[in-house]
């Protein structure tokens, strides 16, 4: 990097240098390359295909949860019944 001076910038002109750069630097950082149209598209269609993803799992992680939540309401509630059947069966001596 140089340390000359650059006169004569509008805020304007000085915006667009700024976001340029940063967007070169943090994109090359993450790997991700956005020189032209072609490549933007493709990184759109794979954030995409990875949230596409994401809500399956979550999806899925919920269904799993739920069944498992009735599994041990369900549990709960036949012992419940077993233990007054028990208690109602029973005749004092």
């Amino acid at each position: 990097m140089s340390a000359r001076r650059i006169a004569d910038l509008t805020e304007d002109e000085f915006e667009d240098l700024v976001r340029t750069s940063l967007r070169k630097e943090l994109f090359s950082t993450v790997g991700l390359r956005l020189d032209d149209q072609e490549d933007q598209d493709e990184a759109r269609e794979d954030f995409r295909l990875l949230r596409k993803i994401r809500r399956c799992l979550d999806g899925a992680s919920s269904k799993i949860g739920g069944a498992i939540i009735m599994a041990l309401v369900s549990g709960l509630l036949w012992l419940i019944y077993l233990g007054v059947h028990a208690f109602v069966g029973k005749t004092p001596s």
